[in-house]
């Protein structure tokens, strides 16, 4: 039987929420799109939507952008009579006033397996710290974040291969999934909710400017989940030859013997080999498999080891 269409409301700002939103479109009846504001973005500076706005407008619906959830705003949500309040990577803690709206159930997509990596960035957070598995949790909003009951929970293995980009992707369609499932539970007034285990929790916080510097002083498999957390965008870098070099994938090469265990101080050049240079870590080092030199288009290890051997 196909589930009742809920009267809902979407709240989402980035690519993460997409899927979600169009999820939502699909089959429940979205009274209002709500995203963070346009703000100047990229080089330029140019006043970009988010990529939810853009999804939105692209189909031809209204989109809301308040500068503050204020009284006003919430009743004009409230006016709605909204059943379901859906929201994925808004941006900002809801107030409890909007929670808080009668007959409606207030859900939201995190893209862990909560309570463990609460906060705004579990996906570079989990391939970061070399987890082999993360997953996506729908829960039901409070004023804490992420701290809500559980609704539904899936986990998702992470691969060898995966980095940001493809785990992110991976991640968003679920949340969508689950999502769907969740509003299908709540139009059937079936919904579970399961409070997380605060014990548990762990908190991941926004990344810095420095965070996007390479550690090379650290072992060579953690250089490389660094790289893998945060490409492509965006992206680890380190000097090469004084200049900055953004690098999107990169090799272990941690072998007890030969040029990996001679001590060099991190960051050293080992060497430039056919496949990309090998840069010294501690211990162990790490092959440049893909890189954006400064200035130029992301080419790959061997390209750019051709061009820097040129120029010697």
């Amino acid at each position: 039987m196909t589930a009742r269409r809920l009267r809902t409301v979407f709240f989402g700002s980035s690519e993460f929420a997409v899927p979600s939103l169009r999820a939502v479109l699909e089959h429940h009846d979205v009274l209002a799109v709500c995203s963070q504001p346009d703000r100047p973005a990229g080089r330029g500076l140019t006043v970009t939507a988010t990529p939810v706005a853009a999804a939105a407008r692209h189909i031809g619906r209204e989109v809301w952008t308040p500068q503050r959830l204020d009284a006003a705003f919430i009743e004009r949500v409230a006016r709605l009579q909204p059943e379901l309040l859906a929201c994925a990577s808004y941006g900002k803690i809801l107030p409890r006033a909007l929670l808080d709206i009668p007959g409606m159930t207030p859900l939201n997509v995190h893209p862990s397996l909560l309570p463990r990596y609460r906060g705004a960035t579990p996906i570079q957070s989990a391939l970061r710290d070399g987890c082999t598995q993360t997953g996506v949790t729908v829960f039901w909003m409070t004023q804490q974040m992420d701290a809500g009951d559980i609704a539904l929970a899936r986990p998702v293995a992470i691969e060898a291969a995966d980095d940001y980009g493809a785990l992110h992707d991976r991640l968003a369609r679920l949340g969508a999934e689950l999502l769907t499932q969740a509003a299908a539970l709540v139009a059937d007034g079936r919904l579970a909710r399961t409070p997380q285990r605060e014990d548990d929790a762990s908190y991941c916080r926004p990344l810095s400017k420095e965070d996007l510097r390479l550690r090379l002083d650290k072992p060579a498999r953690a250089v490389v989940d660094q790289i893998r957390s945060l490409s492509p965008k965006p992206a680890a870098w380190m000097l090469f030859e004084g200049r900055r070099l953004k690098v999107l994938q990169a090799e272990a090469l941690d072998d007890a013997g030969g040029p990996m265990a001679t001590g060099l101080a991190p960051g050293t050049l080992v060497a430039i080999d056919a496949a990309g240079p090998v840069i010294s870590t501690s211990p162990g080092a790490i092959r440049l498999l893909r890189v954006i030199p400064e200035g130029r288009a992301p080419m790959s290890g061997a390209e750019f080891a051709k061009a820097s051997t040129a120029r010697r």
